[in-house]
């Protein structure tokens, strides 16, 4: 479910938000009970603790990621993903770089990604950008291969139109 997870981290103290109450205000911090027990009473307080419907919406949240297998899905989807962009790679000079764990994963391209962006919205695929020449996925924990099949297959044909021009002005100006 952590990133620290894969990498056998055990952090002393994690600190979580936004997501984990599906969009209403809150932070958790979960710590060992050696860190915590090295708070006095006080110390450590918060401007989004204890307000009982976010609380609930939290719990409930923990329950959809666990009931629906969530976190498998971004770790089954999220690799089905990740084999896709490269080998998009593969057939697209103007990518310089697949990065990225899970569902959370991105795309360095050798130029400016604005073009990109704006094609691969009117063609109703959001993708964020991440830097001036990064593409950045960030999809819900419930999509399916069938959708990310949409998503490769529009930025597979947005890169197909942007990347000849690309190139050809990049080759003119001798940074090819």
């Amino acid at each position: 479910m952590f990133a620290g997870e894969h990498m056998s981290v055990k952090p002393d103290v994690l600190c979580l938000g936004k997501g984990i109450a599906s969009g209403l205000p809150i932070g958790v911090t979960a710590a060992s009970d050696e860190a915590m027990s090295s708070l006095s009473v006080g110390e450590h307080t918060t401007t989004f603790g204890g307000n009982p419907v976010v609380c609930a919406s939290g719990s409930a949240t923990i329950d959809v990621l666990l009931d629906e297998r969530l976190v498998e899905n971004a770790a089954k989807v999220g690799e089905y993903f990740r084999s896709s962009l490269l080998r998009l790679m593969d057939s697209h000079r103007i990518i310089r770089e697949v990065r990225g764990l899970g569902l959370m994963l991105a795309v360095e391209t050798r130029f400016d990604v604005h073009g990109i962006l704006t094609t691969a919205l009117n063609e109703g695929v959001l993708i964020l950008d991440a830097g001036r020449n990064v593409l950045r996925f960030l999809p819900p924990l419930c999509i399916d291969t069938d959708q990310i099949e949409r998503v490769i297959g529009t930025l597979d044909s947005v890169l197909r139109r942007e990347e000849p021009a690309r190139l050809s002005s990049s080759v003119a100006k001798g940074n090819a």
